[in-house]
């Protein structure tokens, strides 16, 4: 795809968050200067050849990373409403898991592919340079969802980084912890995710998931404590085999509605041991928020169904926000967005004033790409030329106003950009992927 898309030589015009007015020289996919905008299309010291976009005084950050996505569920909402009369899932998070097993015994593989490819072009237009995906794996599926996902890579390669976890929704049972060693031996998953949730021994899932990844060397990332109930939580089991295992900044923990529920004092311990092991937090507003308070006895309990970030940040617990399921059971109203998610975080977690928005524009961009593994990206001299320009010129309404996405750089190259603000004819890509 690399000989499609425009190679760019600099970017100039453009708003930092700083307020900064700046132009940007990029050469083979790094950036190399940031000066004071000349207010022109020549940019000294980029190269002859490549191509110059003027941004005109758009807001640039660094290029969104989604920590958490299911692309191989994405877009299979109608499928599910049409196979239940047009109704809606049953309730919560088990109503969800059951409605997609439902879906999946429905639809062919093309469908689901299908969906996962328009929800990666989904991603680019929304500013999204790059993906930690979940890959289903179960007792009757085995690897193809996989290798759907390695296809899938392959394919957009030069448009997304897209890192694969093999991910067993219904367990552990029936072959599937064999399948994920297979998976992890052939280097076709990147990491090895867990579920304890919907096992019957939550414990002994976590040391299957643990040993599985210590014995490959992989990063573990954890759906964990996605419920409204604040006893029974297994932060500190989590916490515990991390340092067990050495693995201090290679272990994330998703949705962990459980710590909105917690008494002030629970939760500040919960967020010391994360902490203490280097754990990550990475919740999911367009998911939890619906799938939360979905039983009577989770009324009682006052929940928001959401994990508070910005006291797990103030801990020092690294935290994301993600997108994770788009159109489907799981997350009808998800649509892709990483900033109208951090937004909705900012409303469900009342996070006002200047550091509340860094935080939440971190969450979506740095600490995503952080808990990734990725080098450091952005309009920074050294960084990897990965890059979102936002319609917006205040950098302070970045998140407030969930401003679309104008453009989308991937190492240097222009994946995305829509007309309004391009002054060069030759610098627009109206999408990946038909």
């Amino acid at each position: 795809m690399s000989n499609t898309l425009p190679s760019l030589a600099a970017v100039t015009g453009a708003r930092l968050t700083n307020g900064r007015l700046v132009d940007l020289v990029v050469v083979d996919g790094v950036v190399t200067a940031v000066t004071d905008s000349a207010g022109d299309l020549s940019v000294q010291g980029s190269p002859a050849s490549g191509r110059v976009l003027d941004v005109a005084g758009q807001v640039l950050v660094p290029g969104l990373v989604d920590a958490h996505v299911h692309l191989d569920k994405a877009y299979l909402l109608d499928a599910g409403e049409s196979a239940r009369g047009g109704v809606g899932a049953g309730a919560g998070v088990a109503g969800a898991i059951a409605a997609m097993a439902e879906v999946r015994q429905r639809i062919d593989a093309q469908t689901v592919l299908d969906g996962a490819r328009r929800a990666v072009n989904t991603l680019v237009r929304k500013g999204v340079v790059a993906v930690r995906a979940h890959a289903e794996i179960d007792r009757d599926g085995g690897l193809a969802l996989v290798e759907l996902h390695q296809r899938l890579r392959q394919e957009f390669a030069d448009v997304l980084d897209l890192q694969i976890t093999a991910f067993p929704q219904y367990g552990l049972s029936g072959g599937v912890r064999a399948d994920m060693a297979a998976a992890a031996a052939g280097a076709a998953v990147q990491v090895i995710a867990g579920c304890p949730y919907v096992e019957d021994d939550p414990l002994a899932h976590l040391d299957a998931v643990f040993g599985l990844a210590d014995q490959h060397g992989l990063p573990v990332d954890l759906h964990l404590d996605f419920d409204d109930d604040p006893s029974g939580s297994l932060i500190a089991a989590v916490a515990d085999r991390t340092r067990t295992l050495g693995m201090q900044g290679l272990v994330t923990i998703g949705h962990v509605t459980k710590l909105a529920a917690m008494s002030s004092d629970d939760r500040a311990r919960a967020f010391a041991e994360l902490a203490d092991a280097g754990v990550a937090l990475v919740v999911m507003p367009a998911t939890d928020l619906y799938l939360g308070g979905a039983h009577e006895e989770s009324a009682s309990l006052g929940s928001r169904s959401l994990a508070p970030i910005a006291e797990a940040a103030a801990a020092g617990v690294r935290t994301a926000v993600t997108n994770n399921n788009i159109a489907n059971d799981f997350a009808p109203y998800g649509n892709g967005s990483l900033i109208q998610a951090a937004w909705l975080a900012g409303i469900i977690g009342r996070l006002p004033g200047p550091p509340a928005r860094a935080l939440l524009l971190d969450a979506i961009t740095t600490a995503p790409a952080a808990i990734l593994g990725r080098a450091p990206h952005g309009p920074e001299v050294g960084h990897a030329a990965h890059l979102a320009v936002l319609d917006t010129t205040d950098p302070r309404r970045a998140i407030h106003d969930g401003p679309a996405v104008l453009a989308t750089i991937s190492g240097g190259m222009l994946t995305y950009s829509a007309q309004p603000f391009a002054r060069a004819d030759d610098l627009i890509l109206q999408g990946v992927h038909p």
